[in-house]
């Protein structure tokens, strides 16, 4: 009931269409169902010798154009009122994953958190906003049908009446135990395109280790379990329209035999009952069980779009990254400390461990260690993508949690190990977090960074539409990242790996440009080759989460311990 609740507040907006909507689909019906009323009168006309008929032929046919126009304008109201929610459900959904911790989209693949964006949201339209309209279609359908029903013989309604709760119970039941066959349906083929996204993201890897094989039938074996799936569901939601439809025709088998033992026998239930009437009321008893063949039919689109709304209200009912802190830092970052800093990303394994450091304005602090020793988790606290479970950091003499994050952030550049460039042109991504940064403003940072000569010779220069996937090295991709930091000058500078997945050439040519980014800013540098960290004012070596060492090179190397043996390890 939850889920189904969430769609009402984007029908609020909508209520105009919704009206609309409602009005044109009782117009349609009521015009439709009409027509059999005067086709019986037409039959008793004609069998009374009356064949003077063209005035009920010219109401039929203006029935049947009324309701195509009011149909016509049903649908229209429909496709418009579905594309309205989906639209308005899609940027909630895309503005809650700029809302939610980095917890929760490090807990979920990036493939299915787009299946919920664009599949789970399309379903929502297909098979709730529209089945809605056909079910309220329906029920019309039904009310309008008993009307004449009774009207033309109350005996003969009073049987259809009774009987047809045969066939809603088959449906019920029948649809009750789908449920999970969909559910399990959209689990695995979040699954599917989680995987898939994933191979197609890293297909240089995959190829560089000779991994096609292995994931190609990694994915034909994925791939089977959503057929698999898909099967059940189908062969399970199969059962419905057969089994009703079979009950529905027994029902009219019915209606036949005691209407023609009425027509008769000449019994006197209600008004007078005729050849005509008899026809019109088989006609309608047709017309009364058609929505719930057509319910049964939608059955299986709504439970799959009840499956897939589920999984939207997932991301709209997780809970927001709320920012307590309000105050600012102010112009400068004077101090910056970690004191006594204990971290768990899951509660139980302890990442960092009574974590203290003094980090002192201008200069460059280098982290080392090995994988998994917590040097980029040391950087996503002090950027508070996660606040550490006791300790934290202090930014002039005051915890971090104090600031609002907006304005920490904003005395932080951030270049990560893997370059993320949007699309737009050259001039768009450096100016990615200064959007009113001028020409000239973009221009000065690249030179800084030593990315306008390679821009210049780009075939439109600065104004070169890119993206991600562009024909750009990895080194004038991550070129155009310190560009984008060179225009916004923040004050404390934090390089994640930003070097280790480019080659040691490439490395010696944008040696040049982090040094221009760090100059005169406080550094916090994770360290993939330690050969690029010699020139650190302090080295803080890392291992299970504990600082074991700390010193300038020369004094590391000096000491002859971790630092000085993990080096040795890289030359050789």
């Amino acid at each position: 009931m939850k889920n189904l609740n969430s769609i009402k507040k984007y029908l609020k907006g909508n209520l105009g269409l919704a009206f609309l909507s409602l009005l044109f689909a009782t117009l349609s019906v009521i015009s439709k169902l009409s027509i059999p009323f005067i086709t019986g009168l037409v039959i008793d006309q004609m069998k009374n010798g009356n064949f003077e008929i063209m005035n009920y032929l010219f109401v039929a046919f203006a029935f049947l154009l009324l309701g195509s126009i009011f149909r016509y304008f049903f649908d229209i109201m429909v496709s418009i009122l579905g594309h309205n929610v989906v639209k308005k459900m899609r940027d909630d959904v895309f503005t809650k994953f700029n809302k939610v911790p980095v917890s929760y989209l490090d807990t979920h693949t990036h493939g299915d958190l787009l299946l919920r964006l664009i599949g789970d949201i399309e379903n929502v339209q297909t098979g709730l906003i529209n089945g809605a309209g056909a079910l309220y279609e329906g029920v019309v359908q039904i009310l309008v049908t008993l009307v004449f029903m009774f009207y033309l013989n109350y005996a003969l309604a009073l049987t259809v009446v009774f009987l047809t709760p045969i066939s809603l119970l088959v449906s019920k039941f029948i649809s009750s135990r789908n449920a999970k066959y969909f559910r399990d349906q959209n689990a695995k083929l979040g699954e599917l395109s989680s995987f898939g996204l994933e191979t197609i993201s890293n297909l240089e890897t995959v190829q560089a280790y000779q991994l096609e094989s292995s994931r190609e039938e990694e994915f034909d074996k994925k791939n089977n379990e959503v057929k698999s799936k898909n099967f059940k569901a189908a062969f399970a939601a199969s059962w419905i329209n057969p089994a009703t439809r079979v009950v529905n025709n027994s029902i009219y088998a019915i209606l036949i035999l005691f209407g023609s033992f009425i027509l008769i026998k000449d019994l006197p239930l209600g008004v007078p009952f005729s050849v005509g009437a008899l026809s019109s009321f088989l006609t309608y008893s047709l017309q009364y069980m058609t929505p719930f063949n057509e319910i049964s039919d939608a059955s299986s689109d709504i439970l799959y779009a009840l499956a897939s709304l589920k999984r939207v209200n997932e991301v709209l009912f997780e809970k927001e990254d709320i920012d307590e802190g309000k105050e600012i830092i102010g112009d400068k970052v004077k101090t910056l400390q970690a004191k006594h800093i204990n971290f768990s990303y899951d509660g139980k394994r302890q990442i960092i461990s009574d974590f203290n450091l003094d980090i002192y304005a201008g200069h460059k602090i280098a982290f080392v260690g090995p994988t998994g020793c917590g040097k980029t988790t040391i950087i996503n606290l002090l950027m508070r993508f996660y606040d550490p479970q006791n300790g934290g950091f202090y930014i002039n003499g005051k915890p971090s949690t104090r600031y609002s994050k907006h304005d920490l952030r904003s005395h932080i550049g951030m270049v990560l190990q893997d370059t993320w460039l949007s699309h737009g042109t050259i001039r768009d991504n450096i100016a990615f977090g200064k959007k009113d940064a001028t020409l000239e403003e973009v221009v000065e940072a690249a030179k800084k960074a030593h990315a306008d000569e390679f821009i210049r010779r780009l075939p439109n220069g600065y104004d070169t539409y890119i993206s991600n996937s562009s024909n750009l090295s990895s080194g004038e991709k991550q070129l155009l990242c310190v560009a984008r930091i060179m225009l916004l000058e923040p004050e404390i500078v934090l390089l994640d790996e930003a070097t280790s997945n480019i080659d040691l050439r490439t490395e010696l040519a944008l040696s040049s440009s982090f040094d221009s980014l760090m100059k005169g800013k406080t550094s916090l540098v994770v360290a993939h080759r330690l050969s690029t960290i010699q020139n650190a004012d302090l080295i803080v070596v890392l291992k299970d989460g504990i600082m074991i060492e700390n010193g300038n090179f020369d004094e590391l190397m000096n000491k002859k311990g971790f630092f000085y043996n993990l080096y040795l390890s890289q030359l050789s």
